[in-house]
């Protein structure tokens, strides 16, 4: 009998050395990300007893697992004689155990029955939040050489494997994209749908064929206005001008972040110059960053949400109070709802423009700013996600519905000279 000799593709070569922690495979559709990792994980469980999880965010049943995927791999590896494949697991003759599990509602208690595993293999990681990340990571680390493989197109730039993973250089990290251009394997079907979409749809094609990160998430609220200013421009280098007040609107947040956006009027011209966020920080600190930040609020007012005014039950006085008292006094909002919000924003985003490096963390939160998709209905929701991108798109609402109280009679702005376009652009 001839025995069949089994040569990984170079992308994956890696893995087998096991010299890293974390291996992260990241690229567009057809790379073979799956089919590459899933043959390690075959042929390793073959050379030595391993203990393996096979994981993923959302996973309701076994058949949203990658089970299938092993299965079938197992049959084309010719390891029928090795592996059994079970309802819910898959075993070794040597005792090496296969696991599929979803992350999503898991405790650190509950993930606890996962520990010992030697190697950790994340699917479509992408859509893996930092909660899972934290419940898991922790647990599956224990052993003493353990290998987390995280498999992911990737959709947003904010994603936190993407972020911390992809993009951060740990140096326990191996970062390995690969696309369908590097895949021998891939079949011709793909590489021409691939090709069509690369003529008639670039940007598509960068993102879904070559894994480029979207800049402005799918239900996005603000997509069209976010495109259009970019388009023109208005997403560049905006100047601090000192013959301007400074604005802020803010929302407040109490064990949700707090965000603030610095903006200064000229006509109808709004300059978003800065933005700051934090968390689990006491109104003193936002008060000392106004101070640090340098600007001249002379003139300026501070918009900040209706609810500021309550009092707070065991003192009883308000936040509003609390920040009168360090220096900041509070221009309190009406009660309105989102949607008004989400309007005066739109209004606002015809005239504004804003500095992409010191507002990228408010940007972020801009594009990422949507409505959730309900699956059932094939349609998104109504109301807006409330996570860590609404607290910025709700202090960007609050300056929007105060901007007619930001511009100044013309007869009180003098001597104060029209920003070039060449400074902005």
């Amino acid at each position: 009998m001839t025995e069949t000799v089994y040569k990984p593709a170079q992308a994956f070569k890696p893995l087998y050395r096991r010299q890293h922690r974390y291996y992260a495979y990241h690229g567009g559709r057809g790379g073979g990300k799956s089919w590459g990792v899933a043959d390690y994980i075959l042929l390793a469980g073959t050379l030595g007893v391993e203990r393996v999880l096979c994981c993923r965010e959302v996973q309701k049943s076994i058949r949203e697992s990658v089970k299938r995927l092993l299965d079938d791999r197992i049959a084309a590896l010719g390891l029928g004689g090795f592996y059994t494949s079970l309802e819910t697991e898959i075993r070794g003759k040597n005792g090496t155990l296969i696991n599929f599990t979803g992350l999503l509602g898991h405790t650190a208690d509950s993930i606890k029955s996962f520990e010992g595993a030697t190697i950790t293999w994340i699917e479509e990681a992408h859509s893996v939040c930092q909660r899972s990340l934290d419940v898991l990571i922790p647990t599956v680390i224990r052993t003493e050489r353990p290998q987390i493989i995280f498999t992911l197109n990737p959709d947003l730039p904010t994603d936190p494997v993407y972020a911390d993973f992809v993009v951060a250089e740990r140096p326990d990290c191996h970062v390995t994209q690969i696309n369908y251009t590097e895949n021998p394997h891939c079949p011709q079907a793909l590489v021409d749908e691939a090709e069509r979409m690369r003529v008639d749809d670039p940007a598509k094609y960068e993102h879904v064929w070559l894994g480029e990160p979207k800049l402005i998430a799918e239900g996005a609220i603000y997509r069209a206005e976010l495109e259009q200013a970019r388009a023109q421009g208005r997403i560049c280098r905006v100047a601090y001008d000192p013959n301007l007040p400074v604005f802020t609107g803010w929302d407040l947040g109490i064990l949700d972040p707090t965000a603030i956006w610095f903006a200064q009027v000229y006509g109808k011209e709004v300059r978003l110059i800065d933005y700051y966020e934090a968390n689990g920080e006491p109104l003193a600190h936002y008060a000392r960053i106004l101070g640090e930040r340098g600007y001249s609020y002379t003139g300026g007012r501070h918009f900040l949400p209706h609810d500021v005014a309550a009092r707070d039950l065991s003192s009883g006085v308000s936040r509003q109070q609390t920040l009168a008292d360090l220096g900041v006094i509070a221009s309190i909002g009406a009660r309105l709802g989102p949607e008004d919000r989400i309007e005066a924003s739109r209004q606002l985003f015809r005239n504004v423009w804003i500095d992409a490096e010191r507002c990228k963390r408010g940007l972020e939160c801009l594009q990422n700013y949507r409505r959730a998709f309900n699956q059932q209905m094939g349609e998104f929701k109504a109301d807006p996600v409330h996570d860590w991108s609404s607290h910025a798109a709700d202090a960007f609402g609050e300056l929007a519905l105060a901007v007619r109280k930001m511009q100044a009679p013309a007869s009180k702005v003098v001597n104060v000279p029209k920003l070039h376009r060449t400074t902005l652009r």
